[in-house]
């Protein structure tokens, strides 16, 4: 047989995990007998067909492995460390075989208060242990999670308890718990019992206060099958109420063995020995399953981020080894650098242009750079790119990005120090990888975001024909396999306008609504929204993403909103950094941001960068005017959980600064973070 034909047999297999050495489902009740030679492969890949017998099998094969690191600070005694040399903490970590029992007492905890096969728990909360291990107990209940994020609005989990009908809700904080006791629960009579997860046990409402009473108890599983629902995660709701996306156990396994087939060698994408900081949010369907699920089935772990303003400090405890994230993370460590440059002296500013240029030549390559070239890597490397690399921990072999669109020059950057980034692309609906890069020849191309895994068939399509188009031709992206979403819950209508027939005439073809290319050697580039695209007064046709990544790619822009829809040119809502232009302009501290934004060296600088970074640009498609604006966050609901800026939001919040850079009459009422309308327009 030839390799090629050994690697399609190895491929099959990995997909279709037909070759079973595992014990049937209806042995699955006596599994406590079962050892680790009887869950795993001949190449030591765990074996299964649902997220339940992914979490049971991990227990058993992984039993000792470390699988969640929870940060614990260290104990104070009159206001002194007891050890010095614990002084900022450390993470504990749970191994796989203590993480088994816990989800078993979960399973208790659930069947006592009701929980049986086809209920719906709630859960909001961000990532920790208790949520990974109530999901596993809902599973071998064959019951199904609905993740929701503990920064949502009362209104968002009121509407998501309802439309899913949970019967039960766990929560992490007590601020949470008592907010839901007071708003959410007399308004969602389908939540039959609530939990917190911070209340100390003894309390009655406490998760560990149920789960000491589970101790000693043996609850049978029920057993799922692949077709049966895991999860109901909503969607952000950017416009209208958020849909439910029915995930099944087979949408999530279909996934975790397509990331097997990136590899020639499916146990090095995922190691067991690969350990990441987890901050995007499991209650999304890239985090959950990239990170979390794949990380089980392999025998990973991951320390569980303390949030975002400690990331620094948790990447240098946890030390990962792989990194899951959006372009916000890489993004702040490149202005970092660049800001660094740009205030440092001229010798340190050729030195540290030296080793970036030396790191692209090192990549370009592949390592062979000869004696001297070889010596000064070493050299440069020592003193600059490893002390970069140090900021993610030191131990970073490959990072992955996805959730939004990364420019090119960040991956280049990234390269350059010696940290190779993956980029991927999917939706909610697609479980959610459709295509990755993958940190091997052939098989990575910067600034796509890559081919599609296996079992996953992408495909462009012609938005007005609705017929696939050719190489390098743009189109929608849509894409058909075992990945693809059972449907939006109890909305059919929501549902047969994104399903349609796949080009194989039977397959389910899930229409994803960005706007993207293929080329000839099956590398994707996403290039839009098909629903952002808009037309100028002029006729042109504008999509706003690549003119917002090129904006943004200035170190003195934090965040940007491109629009101009049936007007005669672009304007953009700018979101300035204020450090960097401050240490740019060397301006004091004492200068307020209300003066900054008049300055009209500020402004000259903006003006410089937005032409600098536009460039390459179509002409109409340049901002032709600007404005500074607040930050887009969560808290304003500007962004959304996993940090995707709502743009139709931002605009209609933003409509007066909008008409005054147009030059509109009049103002709209309304004020932003207490500004007056005055204020607004002194931005502009």
């Amino acid at each position: 047989m030839t390799f090629i034909a050994l690697r399609t047999a190895r491929v099959g297999r990995l997909l279709t995990n037909k070759r079973s050495i595992l014990p049937t489902l209806s042995t699955c009740r006596s599994s406590s007998t079962l050892t680790r030679e009887d869950v795993l492969d001949s190449d030591g890949l765990l074996q299964f067909k649902t997220l339940h017998e992914m979490n049971h099998y991990a227990s058993i094969a992984f039993k000792d492995n470390p699988l969640f690191g929870t940060y614990k600070a260290e104990q104070m005694e009159e206001n002194v460390v007891t050890d010095p040399a614990k002084e900022k903490g450390e993470f504990e970590w749970m191994t796989y075989g203590d993480y088994g029992e816990k989800v078993a007492r979960c399973r208790t905890v659930l069947k006592d208060i009701g929980i049986k096969e086809g209920s719906k728990i709630g859960i909001i909360s961000n990532n920790r242990w208790e949520w990974a291990a109530l999901a596993s107990a809902a599973y071998s209940l064959n019951a199904a999670i609905v993740p929701m994020y503990e920064t949502q609005l009362v209104k968002d989990w009121t509407y998501i308890l309802n439309d899913s009908e949970c019967s039960a809700l766990f929560c992490s904080t007590e601020d949470i718990f008592v907010k839901t006791m007071k708003e959410v629960l007399p308004n969602t009579p389908s939540v039959n019992s609530t939990f917190c997860f911070n209340l100390p046990s003894g309390e009655p409402h406490s998760l560990q206060t149920a789960m000491d009473h589970a101790e000693g108890k043996d609850t049978e599983v029920i057993l799922p099958t692949p077709e049966d629902l895991a999860g109901l995660i909503y969607t952000s709701g950017t416009t209208g109420k958020p849909k439910g996306v029915e995930l099944t156990h087979d949408n999530f396994v279909s996934n975790v063995y397509a990331v097997r087939t990136m590899a020639d060698d499916p146990k090095d994408f995922i190691r067991s020995s690969d350990r990441s900081l987890a901050f995007l949010p499991w209650a999304h369907s890239y985090g959950q399953t990239c990170e979390l699920w794949c990380a089980v089935a392999h025998g990973g772990s991951m320390g569980i981020c303390r949030g975002v303003p400690m990331i620094l400090d948790d990447l240098a405890m946890v030390k990962p080894t792989v990194l899951f994230a959006v372009p916000t993370l890489y993004k702040k460590v490149y202005d970092g650098v660049q800001n660094l440059i740009g205030t440092s002296s001229p010798t340190k500013q050729k030195l540290m242009r030296a080793a970036l240029d030396m790191g692209r030549k090192y990549k370009e390559t592949d390592g062979n750079l000869g004696l001297i070239d070889g010596l000064k890597h070493k050299v440069l490397d020592s003193l600059v790119t490893s002390k970069i690399r140090g900021r993610f921990g030191g131990n970073l072999r490959h990072g992955f990005v996805a959730g939004a669109a990364c420019p090119k020059e960040i991956i280049d950057f990234m390269d350059n120090i010696g940290i190779p980034i993956c980029e991927g692309y999917g939706l909610t609906e697609t479980s959610p990888i459709i295509a990755i890069n993958a940190p091997y020849p052939g098989k990575r191309s910067p600034g796509s975001v890559g081919k599609s895994v296996g079992g996953v068939n992408a495909v462009i399509v012609d938005p007005e024909t609705q017929k696939p188009v050719g190489p390098g031709v743009e189109g929608e992206i849509c894409c058909y396999g075992r990945n693809v979403m059972r449907g939006y819950y109890r909305n059919p209508e929501a549902t047969a306008e994104v399903i349609s027939v796949a080009p194989d005439g039977k397959s389910r073809l899930f229409h994803t609504g960005d706007l993207g290319q293929m080329d000839a050697n099956g590398f994707i580039a996403v290039t839009g929204r098909l629903k952002e695209q808009y037309k100028l007064e002029n006729g042109k046709y504008v999509t706003p993403t690549p003119i917002e990544e090129s904006i943004s790619m200035s170190r003195f822009i934090s965040q940007v909103v491109v629009c101009g829809a049936n007007r005669p040119h672009n304007v953009a809502l700018i979101v300035p950094d204020w450090i960097a232009i401050r240490s740019a302009l060397k301006i004091s501290e004492d200068t307020t941001e209300e003066e900054l934004v008049n300055n009209k060296e500020v402004r000259g600088l903006i003006d410089e960068e937005i032409l600098l970074n536009t460039h390459k640009l179509k002409k109409y498609e340049v901002p032709k005017n600007w404005a500074f604006v607040a930050p887009f966050s969560a808290a304003n609901n500007m962004l959304t959980p996993k940090m995707s800026i709502r743009r139709k939001i931002v605009i209609k919040h933003y409509e007066d600064i909008i008409g005054h850079m147009y030059g509109d009459d009049a103002f709209a009422s309304g004020a932003y973070d207490g500004a007056s309308n005055h204020e607004k327009a002194a931005a502009a």
